[in-house]
């Protein structure tokens, strides 16, 4: 019955249509259903918090909206208005509509059964109406002929698409006075993050209709509304689903509002969405559910705030957040939630709490693996090298609680003093026909691009090998002992040269 358009708002109003008909696929969507949400959404715009939400944010000065219409006298305008956007695949004559309606500009609006009128522009089937902002958001206002394609004011639509149009703000995040569209190249992830948010916000006008609350939840937190999404819904998918090709994600956080319509878009490239998945299947998951837990913050718990009239939720993830500076922002990524450097950006950060003294659990190899091959494309040799020498280094600390290696390697921030400590070492270890503790293969291809020329991204490998070397210590308990030795001199550099 219905079919996907590749446009982002038709197509959330039409998997938003699939999740009220509770069928896994457009296609699966029957009339008796188009007629079903085509009734609710009516009931919902008409009134309420459904009404501010159209007038506010996505459909302002619409038929829904117009004060005008709220008498008992005029009341059959706003049931001809939701027969014209919500019930074209009902009415074949719009004739009555129109007239109800009385306004000559409405007329010139129909497209149906007019000789050379072009096709929906979303579908390519016979158009319906030629709309404009008030139908449809982010558009010009009608009559406005800018930018309009052929010189010509308004989009000509299907009656199916202008449907879907108006069920797709039930499938979007509602989030400071606009709303967050999803789409993705897999379907079925951006109809599950669609189905999601239209139970959430059906949820929501429940409780406005019991008179708990008098506005949409305010979701301050946009960014880890999606990312909660997108793990709810990819955990439920099995490892087949994505055996060849991993989605992409594209955000759209608009408001169609007369005063301040604007967008912005945010983009969770296939890397960043595959690092995601698996950072939360099998050996890793544990780990991972740890360092993100580390990472919430809020002022109430949401069922706590979804007791005020105008509830702002205030639950926010700083890391899930700051996947979206991903893979452009890794190096600090790294630093921040896998080696527990602190970072207060913001009032009342979180992570300005972090330290690896206290944290040494949080600290995982397997996902700092995972994280430079998805997110940074290193090379597994380099990787392989890199984990090689933190088990060597972390050993020699142990056995010989050499807390000045530990302290130099954590807080050099030159090259020359780095590579210096590493040397001491070697010469200390030197004799007893022992392996070297830092091979020179080894060393040239982690840290240098030939001898005495280091690599732009020591420091990042520096890290990486801090990485290893905690994780290691923490696991043998003696990093709780050496803890005092990762505190900061700003001699230490010198010293160590």
């Amino acid at each position: 019955m219905l079919e996907l358009t590749n446009h982002v708002l038709v197509d959330v109003g039409i998997h938003t249509i699939t999740a009220f008909a509770g069928v896994e696929s457009p296609s699966q969507v029957t009339p008796q259903h188009l007629d079903a949400i085509a009734d609710q959404l009516a009931q919902i715009y008409s009134s309420g918090i459904g009404r501010n939400l159209a007038q506010g944010i996505v459909f302002p000065n619409s038929g829904f909206t117009q004060a005008a219409f709220d008498g008992p006298k005029f009341a059959h305008k706003r049931r001809a208005w939701a027969d014209l956007v919500l019930r074209g695949h009902q009415h074949l004559d719009l004739e009555p509509i129109v007239r109800a309606l009385d306004k000559p500009e409405y007329r010139a609006m129909v497209l149906r059964d007019v000789a050379d009128a072009p096709p929906c522009a979303f579908t390519g089937k016979p158009a319906y109406l030629r709309v404009s902002r008030d139908m449809f958001p982010m558009l010009n206002g009608r009559g406005v002929i800018n930018f309009g394609g052929l010189g010509m004011a308004g989009v000509p639509v299907s009656d199916l698409a202008l449907l879907a149009i108006h069920a797709m703000p039930l499938g979007c995040v509602i989030s400071q006075g606009r709303l967050l569209a999803v789409e993705s190249d897999d379907p079925t992830l951006a109809f599950g993050i669609a189905r999601r948010n239209y139970e959430k916000n059906i949820a929501f006008l429940s409780l406005a209709a019991q008179g708990t609350m008098i506005g949409f939840p305010n979701i301050s937190s946009f960014k880890t509304r999606l990312i909660d999404l997108l793990v709810d819904v990819i955990d439920t998918r099995s490892d087949g689903d994505y055996e060849y090709r991993i989605p992409s994600l594209t955000a759209y956080h608009f408001s169609n509002s007369g005063q301040d319509a604007k967008m912005d878009i945010y983009s969770l490239p296939s890397p960043v969405v595959a690092f995601v998945r698996e950072a939360n299947r099998g050996s890793r998951r544990t780990a991972w559910q740890a360092i993100v837990g580390r990472a919430w913050q809020e002022e109430k718990s949401e069922q706590e705030e979804l007791q005020e009239e105008k509830p702002k939720i205030t639950r926010r993830n700083f890391l899930y957040e700051d996947l979206f500076s991903l893979p452009q922002n890794a190096r600090a990524f790294l630093r921040t939630y896998i080696l527990r450097q602190p970072l207060k950006a913001l009032k009342n950060d979180v992570r300005g709490t972090y330290d690896l003294r206290r944290e040494s659990d949080l600290v995982s190899w397997e996902i700092t693996d995972l994280f430079l091959r998805r997110m940074m494309n290193m090379e597994k040799a380099r990787i392989d090298k890199i984990r090689e020498l933190g088990d060597s280094l972390a050993e020699y600390i142990r056995q010989h609680d050499d807390r000045r290696l530990l302290k130099v390697l954590y807080n050099a921030t030159r090259y020359q003093a780095f590579r210096l400590a590493l040397l001491r070492t070697i010469a200390q270890q030197r004799g007893g026909g022992a392996e070297p503790l830092v091979p020179f293969d080894t060393y040239i291809k982690v840290f240098e691009e030939s001898e005495d020329f280091e690599r732009t991204d020591w420091n990042l490998a520096r890290d990486l090998l801090l990485i290893r070397i905690f994780e290691q210590l923490h696991h043998t308990h003696k990093l709780a002992e050496l803890a005092d030795a990762l505190e900061p001199e700003s001699t230490t550099d010198s010293d160590a040269e």
